[in-house]
C-alpha cells in the first residue's frame, strides 16, 4: 500500500506539468507560408493585385581571408616593368617600411575593389636664390669693366670675403684677384672673369664665405707682351712680398728681385697692371707715387724704408684705378691703363678724345704723334720705352706736346715749368701753384728784401721781378721761376742727407732729368734735359764737384747728390 504522501507529491508534479505545457502553446507561431513563383501576387487580365507584401531579408555571406600559401610571391620576383595596375605582393605589409628603395603605399582612404591606387609624385620646391635680386648674370664682367654690375660683384665678393678694396664700379687687379679667389673656393673655371656660371654661384644661397682655410688663387702667368690684341693683367698672391725689405731704397734704374716683389705688390694693390719685370722705369714710380699720395706718405716716386713698410703691410690701402701697366698697351686694349695713359697723352698736348679706357684710333694717333717727337719708333703701340717716356714727361716735364711755348720739347725753360725734386715744386706763373705756395715764397722773398708787395698768393710780376733779383744775388739761373734749387737756397735748412742711386754715364731716365735742372738753376749745366746722362752732363758734375770740394770723377754718387740737393750747394762762379 503506498503512503498517502506519495500520491499527493505526483498529483502536484503531474499539475505542474500541465501548466508547462499550456504555457508553452501560447508560443507557437505559423510555419512560413510557402511562396508560388508569383511571389504572393494574383496576375489578372484586368490588372494587378497584390495579395501580401513580403519584404525579403538578404543574406550576408562572411568570405573568409584565405591562409597565405607556399607559392605567394615578394619583391625578388615582382615585375616592375608591367603597366597593369596590381596589387603589392601579398607578403608586404602595408605598415613596413621602405625595402628595395620603395616606399610603402599607404592609402589615404579605403581604394574601391577593381580601381588602381595610383602613387602622388612629389613636386620638388626649388628654393629662391639671391640672383633673382641680384639681376641677369648673362654679361660676363671682367678686367676694364665698369657700371653697376661691377659695384654690385664688388659688393658680394666684400660680404663674402674675398674683396678688400673701394667699391668703386671699376673691376681692377683687386677685383679680378678676388674673382678668382671665388673661382677657386667654389672649383669653377680659374680665369678672373665673372661669366654666367661664376656670377650664379656668387648670388646664390651655395656661395660659401671665405675662411682662414680658403684656397688662394694663383697669379695669372700669362704676359703682356704675347701679342694679343689686349694687354695682360696679371695679379700677385698676397704672400708674393713676405720676401720684401723694407730697409733699402728703390727708385729710377734700381732692378733685381726686390724691385720685382715691389712691383708685383702694387699690382696686387692694384695700382699696376701687366707683369713685374723687375725693371724700376717710369712707370713703376707712377705706380709707387699713387701709392704715396693715397696713404698719406711723402710722394717723391722713391721706394724707401717708410713706403715699403707700409706697402707691405696689412694696412696698405688699395687703388681706386690703375695708374700704370708694364708692358705693351696696343690698339683693341682696354682698362684702367688705357685711361691713364689717354689722360697722360691729354695733359701734354696730344690727345683730345674721350678717356674712355678704350684704345682706339684716337690714341694710337696720339702715341704716334708722341713716338715721332721723341724719336721713338711711330708704330703707334705703346711699348716699354714709350710709355716710359710718356710717363716721364708728364712727371719731369720734359716732353711737351703741341701746345709747348717756345723751344725743343726738352728745353730748361719748358722742364723747369713743372720740374720738382726733393719735395720741392716748381712756383711759376704758368705753373699750376696753390696761392699758400705762393704767399710762401712771397714771405720768404720779403723777409730778404726782395720784395714789398702784398702777400696775396698771386704770382704777378712784382713776384716774378723779386725771383730774379734774388737769382742774380745768390749766383743762380735768372729764369723768374722759383725752381726746386732756388727754393732750397732761398728757403735753406735742407741738409745733405738722403739715399740716391749712382748715376754716371749711360745712366738715363727722370733722375738724370732731375740732376741735369739742378745742375742747370746752379748755372754749371746748360744743355737740354733730355735723361741722358752723356758727356755735356759729366762735365757739368765735374765742375760742381770741384767747387764744392768733392772727388772729382764725373760720377753722380752719394756725396755729390746730397750735395747738389741741399741748401749747401755752390752755384758755378766760373
Amino acid at each position: 500500500m503506498k503512503h498517502p504522501n506519495a500520491m499527493k507529491k505526483r498529483a502536484l508534479l503531474a499539475g505542474l506539468l500541465l501548466l508547462a505545457c499550456l504555457a508553452l502553446s501560447a508560443c507557437y507561431m505559423e510555419p512560413d507560408r510557402i511562396v508560388d513563383n508569383n511571389n504572393g501576387l494574383n496576375v489578372g487580365d484586368g490588372g494587378q493585385g497584390f495579395d501580401t507584401v513580403i519584404t525579403p531579408t538578404p543574406t550576408v555571406t562572411v568570405t573568409p581571408t584565405p591562409a597565405p600559401t607556399s607559392n605567394v610571391v615578394d619583391w625578388s620576383s615582382w615585375d616592375f616593368g608591367s603597366d597593369t595596375a596590381t596589387n603589392p605582393p601579398s607578403n608586404v605589409s602595408p605598415t613596413m617600411g621602405t625595402q628595395g628603395g620603395i616606399d610603402p603605399i599607404v592609402p589615404t582612404s579605403a581604394p574601391q575593389i577593381g580601381t588602381a591606387t595610383t602613387r602622388p609624385t612629389a613636386t620638388p620646391t626649388v628654393k629662391p636664390s639671391a640672383t633673382s635680386t641680384a639681376g641677369s648674370a648673362s654679361t660676363t664682367l671682367k678686367s676694364g669693366s665698369e657700371g653697376t654690375s661691377v659695384k654690385r660683384l664688388q659688393q658680394r665678393l666684400k660680404d663674402l670675403g674675398y674683396y678688400t678694396g673701394s667699391v668703386d664700379g671699376k673691376y681692377g687687379g683687386g677685383t679680378e684677384q678676388a674673382v678668382r679667389d671665388f673661382q677657386t673656393a667654389h672649383k669653377l673655371s680659374v680665369d678672373g672673369k665673372a661669366g654666367s656660371r661664376t656670377q650664379q654661384m656668387l648670388y646664390s644661397d651655395n656661395a660659401k664665405k671665405k675662411t682662414a682655410s680658403t684656397p688662394t688663387a694663383k697669379p695669372s702667368s700669362s704676359s703682356s707682351s704675347s701679342g694679343g690684341n689686349k694687354p695682360a693683367t696679371s695679379t700677385s698672391n698676397a704672400n708674393s712680398y713676405t720676401n720684401g725689405k723694407t730697409d733699402i731704397y728703390l727708385k729710377l734704374g734700381s732692378s733685381g728681385s726686390q724691385v720685382k716683389i715691389l712691383q708685383n705688390r702694387l699690382i696686387f694693390l692694384g695700382y699696376l697692371s701687366g707683369t713685374a719685370d723687375g725693371e724700376f722705369g717710369e712707370t713703376t714710380e707712377a705706380g709707387v707715387i699713387a701709392f704715396q699720395k693715397r696713404n698719406d706718405i711723402y710722394d717723391d716716386g722713391v721706394a724707401g724704408p717708410t713706403t715699403l713698410a707700409k706697402l707691405y703691410s696689412s694696412s696698405a690701402k688699395k687703388a681706386s684705378s690703375v695708374v700704370a701697366n708694364l708692358g705693351s698697351l696696343r690698339e683693341g686694349s682696354n682698362g684702367g691703363a688705357v685711361r691713364s695713359l689717354q689722360q697722360n697723352l691729354r695733359s701734354l698736348g696730344y690727345y683730345s678724345g674721350s678717356i674712355d679706357g678704350d684704345y682706339g684710333s684716337g690714341t694710337t694717333a696720339a702715341v704716334t704723334a708722341f713716338q715721332q717727337a721723341n724719336g721713338l719708333t711711330a708704330d703707334g703701340v705703346a711699348g716699354k720705352r714709350t710709355i716710359n717716356a710718356i710717363y716721364a714727361a708728364v712727371n719731369g716735364g720734359s716732353s711737351g706736346g703741341s701746345g709747348s711755348s717756345s723751344g725743343s720739347a726738352a728745353s730748361p725753360s719748358n722742364y723747369g715749368k713743372t720740374a720738382s725734386s726733393n719735395g720741392y715744386k716748381t712756383i711759376s706763373s704758368s705753373s699750376k701753384s696753390s696761392s699758400s705756395d705762393v704767399t710762401a715764397l712771397q714771405s720768404a722773398l720779403s723777409s730778404t728784401g726782395y720784395y714789398n708787395g702784398n702777400l696775396d698768393g698771386s704770382y704777378g710780376s712784382g713776384t716774378e721781378d723779386a725771383v730774379k733779383a734774388y737769382q742774380r744775388a745768390a749766383g743762380l739761373r735768372v729764369t723768374g721761376m722759383a725752381g726746386p734749387t732756388t727754393q732750397r737756397l732761398l728757403y735753406g735748412g735742407t741738409s745733405e742727407s738722403g739715399s740716391y742711386s749712382k748715376l754716371q754715364v749711360g745712366s738715363s731716365g727722370s733722375a738724370v732729368k732731375r740732376l741735369q735742372y739742378a745742375l742747370y738753376e746752379l748755372k754749371y749745366y746748360d744743355g737740354n734735359i733730355s735723361g741722358e746722362y752723356d758727356t755735356a752732363t759729366q762735365n757739368a758734375v765735374m765742375v760742381f764737384q770741384e767747387l764744392n770740394g768733392l772727388v772729382i770723377d764725373g760720377i753722380a754718387g752719394q756725396d755729390t747728390q746730397r750735395k747738389l740737393f741741399s741748401s749747401n750747394a755752390v752755384p758755378c762762379s766760373i
